[in-house]
């Protein structure tokens, strides 16, 4: 009888190349601004690119705000033992908090009495009061870190062919976080 036999044919793999281990870059958090006789100066041009740019998503980056800030209290209560629910009550005071707080980042407002909303109530209602300073602090800075990060997404969404206007709007929205950071950081003292 005649059997067929399918000629085997070796491939030798090539060596897998050692993976490359990637360096990590340090990132540039925000520093604290203090405001001491008048507020920075906001480039006007940049206020309105921001304004237009991020209008639009002002519910939407005030409800990812208000879930990062129940995340850290869920994780928090994990590491005390404690599984506690928020209140809807709670709940609706930061979202009440945190779309007034983006709503003063997005018309770049560094004026005094914003500056004092943004210490002694919306941060401190979105950060969740915590007795420990430390924490606070920690919780407040994750705040504007992730509001920074979140509409620099916004900003940045699509391509263009001149990315000033972009980098100027940029600017006003570090300089008004940074604003607002020194703000809450004099208020924790």
């Amino acid at each position: 009888m005649n059997k067929l036999v399918k000629p085997t044919v070796e491939t030798k793999k090539a060596p897998a190349a050692p993976a490359l281990r990637r360096e990590p870059r340090a990132f540039s958090f925000l520093k604290a601004r203090r405001i001491t006789t008048s507020p920075p100066e906001i480039d006007i041009g940049g206020k309105a690119i921001l304004a237009a740019r991020v209008h639009e998503c002002i519910p939407a980056l005030a409800r990812a705000l208000v879930d990062q800030s129940i995340a850290a209290h869920n994780e928090r209560g994990r590491e005390r033992g404690l599984r506690q629910p928020i209140q809807l009550s709670v709940l609706n005071r930061r979202r009440r908090a945190a779309r007034a707080w983006v709503q003063s980042v997005v018309s770049a407002a560094v004026d005094a009495p914003t500056l004092h909303a943004v210490a002694t109530q919306w941060l401190p209602m979105l950060t969740g009061h915590g007795q420990d300073r430390e924490v606070v602090v920690r919780t407040v800075r994750a705040s504007i870190e992730f509001l920074r990060g979140a509409i620099t997404g916004v900003l940045f969404d699509e391509p263009a062919d001149n990315l000033l206007g972009h980098a100027r709007a940029l600017h006003v929205l570090e300089t008004v976080l940074s604003a607002h950071l020194a703000a809450a950081e004099e208020a924790l003292r």
